[in-house]
């Protein structure tokens, strides 16, 4: 918006004091054995500066050299993310306190920034929550599985569980010279609407628009020292509206509506464009900018189904968590993860139970990739009027702070609810997220029927044929080890067998493992990776294919758990910290095509040999064609083969009839005939799909051929 003061860079640092956070919401300090004061590189947490696993408060200070402002100038000191507790100081002025870890804030310096050396000191705490008192069943900080959760250092363990906090000044720090007039709060929402009476808003064989119109309200602020008449300058690109506005002191509230005839639309990557307008807001000298994509989006909580523009869409997601120290999350980091997204042909995410930095949602605006954005309370939190009100400021701040990303399809207010949160909280919550933002759908709580895992803390893999009770489904999965070289970097993973109270915390759930998953120990660490990541793969292939076959039936889209782990650690996720696949992700590849062809696979060992007349029983496999395109397919040819190696032992080739745009279609059993001489072994049972004459899919299945005594 206007000239910057870049105060990035090498800061002073003492720690003042450790701090616990007490259940009467007070804070107590203790200022023995302190780290020494050093010199820090901001932004950053401070874990990944030296002060590992540090709770307490930080003085941060540095100088810098401002030029003078002329009269009609204002200065800010602007903030876009500490780490929790913040009182900031300027050249012996107290700005303010701010509170929360997510939120960018300022304050207004204009009468005491000097021209010339200035001194600037950040006090930042980050207490420990009492253990037992307060945490982790009557927490105060609003962190979610930043502060509480079984994938984060230490785990749930009462006595390890807080370990290496996101403590710091993790975001940019910077002082902004505006004009004396100028806009904030600027928030957009388009609604669409036919241009002529129609059923229709759509045309299902065009990603733009047919007969549609968009609406756009743009709301701002106007902060001013002065009255005045001001040129103003409304646009999202070349639809423009230009008017003097009357400017008064003080802050004022304004609306602005945009009409664009034939808009081009926002959509998810698999389905069209993920088309983004420059909104600019020019007042005077002044010039405030965003991307924006008009779109419509909705979820029925009812059915499950999700809708864009007007169309029915099916969600294949996951769940992120990319780090648990924002200030690490550079530009490449995220780059990477909406690569390794999209290879997965994953089209939704949820930021599951934490605010990431704006960054990461901008990528996704540009990525077409849709945002489950859930707000950052997990389990269970004082019953203390207080927490409701500081929690209802907040929830509020991350709508108002995200409003504008296109990505974005709907809030939740917590996951797993305690039963205060869910019957009391959760239900404020929503409805102060709502009044912010009616162009969303706000969610109370993500409800644990909404987290299925069979296979993993109840039941078997083929449970999952049972579906869920909710048509939304937001969590399932299964631990899996990342690489044997990364475990052994583990605590109590250079032993073998492994110190398994080590890996505990690095989230190893033993009893999962062995009692139900059954995962086997092996003879080596290699061989345990193996048979984990082996298992994980099987579950997510097996759950993923049969929710996919009953979409729009019984769900409408799917949030796997999860996709990256936040550090190093044994989770559920399908990329190490390090971002090194499991045999999970190249699951996701598979099962998340688009375009799937599926076979029900009643056994996984089939008998053969004439002696025991196994020979003459068909081998056949039911098929489904999943088509998430919202596009008809004509001219598909199907191969079913059974191949050992390079050799084909059977195939069945069929020519399909014209499959609609976003469906499922059954193609009914296909039988494969079996040489008299089939050794036995393992075989791979591949599904092929080619349209025109080009392959668009492919599925394999390991099918094991038995003889008697095998």
């Amino acid at each position: 918006m206007g000239k910057l003061i870049d105060l990035n860079g090498v800061w002073r640092y003492q720690p003042l004091a450790w701090t616990t956070l007490h259940a009467d919401g007070t804070i107590s300090e203790q200022v023995a054995n302190l780290p020494p004061a050093g010199e820090m590189l901001l932004p950053m947490n401070w874990q990944k500066r030296g002060l590992e696993s540090f709770d307490g408060r930080v003085r941060f200070t540095r100088t810098f050299v401002a030029p003078a402002l002329s009269p009609s100038e204002r200065a800010f000191l602007v903030f876009r993310g500490v780490d929790y507790f913040a009182d900031v100081t300027l050249n012996e002025q107290r700005l303010g306190r701010h509170a929360g870890y997510f939120e960018p804030f300022e304050f207004e310096i204009t009468d005491i920034l000097r021209s010339g050396e200035n001194q600037l000191q950040v006090d930042v705490d980050c207490p420990l929550e009492e253990p037992g008192a307060v945490w982790p069943d009557h927490k105060w900080v609003i962190k979610g599985i930043l502060n509480h959760w079984d994938a984060r250092p230490g785990s749930w363990d009462p006595a390890t569980g807080q370990e290496q906090n996101s403590g710091g000044i993790w975001g940019n720090v910077y002082v902004e010279v505006r004009p004396a007039a100028f806009v904030t709060n600027v928030r957009a929402a388009a609604t669409l609407t036919p241009k002529e009476a129609s059923d229709s808003f759509f045309n299902a064989a065009d990603e733009h628009t047919s007969g549609l119109q968009a609406i756009v309200r743009v709301e701002f602020d106007v902060d001013s020292t002065q009255t005045d008449d001001l040129p103003l300058r409304v646009a999202l690109d070349d639809h423009a509206v230009t008017e003097n506005l009357p400017v008064t002191r003080g802050c004022s509230h304004h609306v602005v509506v945009l009409h664009v005839a034939d808009p081009q639309l926002w959509w998810p990557w698999d389905i069209g464009t993920p088309y983004l307008y420059t909104l600019a807001v020019e007042l005077g000298a002044g010039r405030w900018e965003t991307a924006f994509g008009i779109r419509q989006i909705n979820l029925d909580p009812h059915t499950g189904d999700w809708t864009i523009n007007g169309r029915r869409f099916f969600v294949r997601g996951t769940n992120v968590i990319p780090t648990l120290w924002l200030g690490e999350y550079d530009a490449a980091m995220i780059a990477r993860d909406i690569d390794l997204l999209k290879a997965a042909y994953i089209n939704g995410v949820r930021v599951c139970v934490h605010i990431n930095r704006d960054e990461f949602y901008a990528a996704c605006d540009r990525a077409g990739i849709v945002v489950w954005q859930d707000f950052a309370l997990q389990w269970a939190y004082t019953t203390d009027p207080r927490f409701t009100q500081e929690a209802v400021r907040q929830v509020q701040a991350m709508v108002n702070h995200l409003y504008n990303h296109a990505c974005i399809a709907l809030w939740c207010t917590q996951n797993e609810s305690s039963f205060h949160n869910k019957v009391i909280l959760n239900p404020v919550l929503a409805q102060a997220a709502a009044q912010c933002d009616s162009s969303r759908y706000v969610r109370a709580t993500s409800e644990f029927t909404e987290h299925a895992y069979p296979g993993w803390y109840i039941g078997h893999i083929r449970d999952y044929l049972t579906l869920p009770g909710t048509p939304i489904l937001t969590e399932f999965g299964a631990q899996a080890l990342p690489s044997a070289a990364e475990v052994r970097q583990m605590r109590g993973g250079d032993q073998w067998p492994p110190d398994w109270r080590g890996l505990a915390y690095h989230d190893f759930q033993y009893d999962q493992t062995f009692h139900v998953a059954g995962i086997e120990l092996g003879e080596s660490l290699e061989a345990f990776v193996a048979n984990s990541q082996r298992y994980q793969a099987d579950l997510l292939k097996f759950a993923i294919e049969h929710y996919r076959r009953h979409k729009y039936t019984k769900i409408g889209g799917l949030f796997q758990f999860m996709f990256m782990d936040c550090w190093p650690s044994i989770t559920w996720s399908v990329l190490s910290y390090a971002r090194v696949p499991k045999q999970g992700y190249h699951t996701l590849q598979q099962v998340y095509q688009p375009v799937l062809p599926i076979a029900e696979i009643s056994r996984n060992k089939v008998l053969i040999g004439r002696d025991m007349g196994s020979h003459d029983r068909p081998f056949q496999v039911a098929c489904w064609l999943v088509n998430d395109r919202h596009i008809s397919l004509e001219g598909c040819r199907l191969t079913v083969a059974l191949r050992r190696g390079a050799t084909t032992a059977a195939a069945v080739v069929r020519d399909l009839p014209t499959i609609a745009a976003d469906c499922v279609a059954a193609l009914g059993t296909v039988t494969l005939e079996l040489p008299s001489d089939l050794p036995v072994g393992a075989y791979a049972l591949e599904l092929t799909v080619h349209l025109q004459g080009s392959e668009i899919s492919r599925n394999t299945y390991t099918v094991e051929m038995v003889g008697l005594g095998d």
